[in-house]
């Protein structure tokens, strides 16, 4: 068999309407299988939570504050 019947055989292949339908088939599938081996679920955001109000403060520093509004007065 010399080269020029060679090709001429594998361009029919190729050109066969079954072989072009099998390899795309093929290409979707393994598109299909990366696809989902690599697929993973994008992590919920979580909702910024409120800041909490500042806390009040103690009892004994608004007796000092007092003591000092008295003292002023």
């Amino acid at each position: 068999m010399n080269i020029k019947a060679f090709i001429a055989v594998v361009s029919s292949v190729l050109k066969d309407w079954r072989v072009i339908v099998t390899l795309v088939a093929m290409l979707f599938m393994m598109w299909a299988a990366n696809f989902i081996l690599k697929y993973k679920k994008k992590p919920k955001k979580q909702k910024k939570q409120k800041a909490a109000p500042a806390p009040a403060p103690k009892q004994e520093e608004k007796k000092e504050e007092s003591s000092e509004e008295e003292s002023k007065e």
